[in-house]
């Protein structure tokens, strides 16, 4: 930050691109740890060398979003975005990392789309809470979707039932199409973030045609009638 009451410089995409680099290289002179073993560690562990580990290599991302997202308000500084980094880790550690500890962390890059909505929506927060800025137009709006019928609340009242009805889903995909399920209408996921965690297999129109026979199965057990 520059002294003597000059403005503050903002991050051209080069920059951005340098300082992610930089970080991401630190530790590559070692194996890293898969990201989702690096995140049982860090909860099952008081060592503070697997959270270091865990903030330099999620810090990158976290920034590259917040900028992004901040551009739809204004061009960033760099102090704004690193408060906003600081926001973003404090709402994931906060009440013993409880926003951490209920990620249903099964499949490698979960932990990355749900950063990304979280930082995301710190971003969001600020740059809503500006007086006299126009919002530019959002093409990738983070919201949080809830099955045909249902109210945001009425869902979240309702996950047990949900649940115990997901449970008599074909044995065969049930795992597959819960995980689907629960990543998209409770975490918040988009089809294209859910096609893209390792291990399902499936494009987004694979992962959108889960979601709409899924709420069609809920619909048709009573669920979705609310």
């Amino acid at each position: 930050m520059s002294s003597g009451g000059k403005s503050q410089p903002v991050w051209s995409e080069a920059t951005i691109e340098i300082r992610c680099r930089a970080a991401q290289n630190q530790g590559m002179e070692k194996t890293e740890t898969p990201i989702r073993e690096l995140l049982d560690l860090c909860l099952r562990s008081e060592d503070g060398r697997y959270w270091e580990e865990f903030v330099g290599r999620t810090q990158p991302l976290i920034a590259n979003v917040i900028i992004n997202t901040l551009r739809r308000w204004c061009e960033p500084q760099p102090s704004l975005v690193d408060d906003l980094i600081q926001e973003t880790y404090f709402k994931l550690f906060d009440k013993d990392r409880k926003a951490l500890r209920g990620l249903r962390n099964e499949y490698e890059n979960t932990i990355f789309a749900f950063l990304k909505r979280v930082a995301s929506n710190a971003a969001c927060d600020h740059g809503r809470g500006q007086k006299g800025v126009e919002e530019v137009e959002i093409s990738d709006q983070v919201v949080l979707p809830s099955p045909d019928g249902l109210k945001r609340v009425e869902f979240e009242l309702r996950k047990d039932e949900i649940q115990e009805c997901l449970d008599r889903l074909p044995e065969e995909t049930r795992r597959r199409d819960q995980t689907i399920f629960w990543f998209y209408y409770e975490q918040g996921f988009t089809a294209k973030e859910i096609s893209q965690l390792a291990g399902l297999g499936l494009t987004v129109k694979g992962v959108e045609a889960v979601v709409q026979r899924l709420n069609r199965f809920l619909k048709d057990s009573g669920i979705g009638t609310v």
